[in-house]
């Protein structure tokens, strides 16, 4: 894995209080399988500078800073791509949850329990006559 981004991502997105770092929650190995990232995050990487991951945290941060300053759009590309890996991953849905009691995941395959459907709902838009064109013949009848 390429140490550069672990180290950008660790950065943007560090952990703490329940929730995982974006390399313990998998992030790093999400985007390289999200070839629509890539991009971004290859400009990113290209404005980092040498030695980048061998700093300490608190200086990651600054370097970043300066580069969102320097460069937003690509600062903001990059860490687009970090949340939308992040906060997909179980284990940050998981923490999510733990945090504010809210579960933070699909409806399937647990589902929403929703009442009976009632087809009387249906009768008005049934009562009227065809507004779509028939493809065979073109018209709406």
């Amino acid at each position: 894995m390429n140490r550069r981004l672990v180290a950008m991502l660790d950065t943007l997105l560090p952990g703490g209080d329940g929730f995982p770092s974006a390399s313990a929650a998998g992030v790093p190995e999400w985007l390289s399988g999200e070839p629509r990232f890539a991009p971004a995050l290859s400009e990113m990487l290209e404005l980092l500078p040498e030695g980048f991951e061998d700093q300490e945290p608190g200086l990651r941060a600054e370097l970043l800073a300066e580069i969102e300053t320097a460069a937003p759009g690509s600062f903001n590309d990059a860490v687009v791509a970090a949340y939308s890996g992040y906060y997909t991953r179980a284990a940050v849905l998981d923490a999510v949850g733990t945090a504010c009691g809210y579960r933070a995941g699909p409806p399937q395959p647990g589902g929403h329990h929703l009442p009976p459907f009632d087809e009387a709902i249906l009768e008005v838009p049934k009562s009227r006559p065809q507004s779509w064109l028939d493809p065979e013949r073109g018209t709406g009848e």
